[in-house]
């Protein structure tokens, strides 16, 4: 933690300022967080973004992960007294560091995005473009703050969602450097692989008193799963609620009837399809199965997943 906090004096290049509270009308001290694999290309849109929060009057402080972990470490130390936003520069995955060390960290401090990733759920949930450089900065420097309620799985935070059964093993599979080179594509091929060569066990959902029965379940935060394609139409980043998607088919035709759906956002409207509200639950299946949260696999199962006592602000466009 020491060699955390010297690296984050290191970085700043921070203007002192009396301003110590959130406010839309006046200057920001961002500590910028950046995942530098997000690639050339996607790093040149960051530092544009930077230099127009800078234009904006905010003070920025950027700090570059190297490995897995140095995200949520930085959020983690980073203090209210140094710090009004802490911005998330990356992808979901990134996001979901970041926020788990802000709820382990001295809080105080609102939480922003530069969507980076590939999917950009979070970015898609709050109506960001990710390639409009200005409306990204002037959110950060001046957008309101939400608060929303985070999910848990098995102690590990998420702000989107946690699924288990394909969609995990989709995650724990893909090949990296695949992802990088195309982006959502190795999704694609990682999904037709597991197609043919998965199982589809069962697994199930205990909720509400209830015992539901599947072979993929996913507990939503936000409307939106893998991209702008909306699964669970009734979940909100706002609400104390997890909307659950259970989904019972199985074999490449069930693949194909919910991949099929999905882009069309009529996944919640096919008859098998069960969508359920709950503030927490039991997913089981398979002992030590992954359960992706947030697009990373997060927990094995089984899984205790239920709302958080942490909120978190959220800054959004004006």
């Amino acid at each position: 933690m020491a060699q955390v906090i010297q690296r984050l004096m290191l970085a700043q290049t921070m203007i002192q300022t009396d301003n110590h509270t959130l406010a839309t009308a006046q200057a920001r001290r961002c500590l910028v967080i950046h995942n530098p694999t997000a690639g050339r290309r996607r790093k040149k849109r960051m530092l544009a973004v930077v230099e127009r929060l800078r234009e904006l009057g905010c003070t920025v402080t950027a700090m570059q992960t190297t490995q897995r972990g140095d995200a949520e470490a930085f959020a983690r130390a980073a203090s209210a007294d140094d710090y009004d936003v802490i911005v998330a520069a990356g992808g979901d995955g990134t996001v979901n560091e970041v926020v788990n060390g802000m709820v382990a960290g001295t809080g105080g401090v609102a939480l922003a995005v530069i969507p980076l990733g590939t999917a950009n759920v979070l970015a898609l949930e709050i109506g960001l473009d990710p390639k409009d450089e200005e409306r990204i900065a002037r959110a950060i420097a001046h957008g309101p703050a939400r608060t929303i309620h985070l999910g848990v799985a098995n102690g590990r935070h998420f702000v989107l969602m946690a699924g288990a059964g394909l969609d995990a093993h989709v995650v724990e599979g893909v090949n990296i450097a695949l992802k990088r080179a195309t982006g959502k594509l190795a999704y694609v091929v990682e999904s037709a692989k597991q197609a043919f060569g998965y199982d589809f066990p069962e697994i199930t959902v205990r909720a509400n008193g209830e015992i539901y029965e599947g072979r993929m379940a996913v507990a939503c935060k936000g409307r939106y799963y893998g991209g702008p394609f909306i699964a669970a139409p009734g979940a909100s980043l706002e609400s104390p609620k997890l909307e659950v998607c259970i989904l019972p088919k199985t074999g490449v035709a069930g693949v194909m009837r919910y991949g099929l759906a999905l882009p069309m956002n009529r996944l919640s409207d096919l008859p098998e399809v069960m969508v359920i509200s709950a503030e927490s639950m039991i997913i089981q299946g398979p002992r030590g199965a992954p359960l992706q949260g947030d697009g990373d696999i997060v927990a094995r199962l089984p899984a205790e997943i239920s709302i958080a006592r942490e909120t978190v602000q959220l800054i959004v466009p004006e």
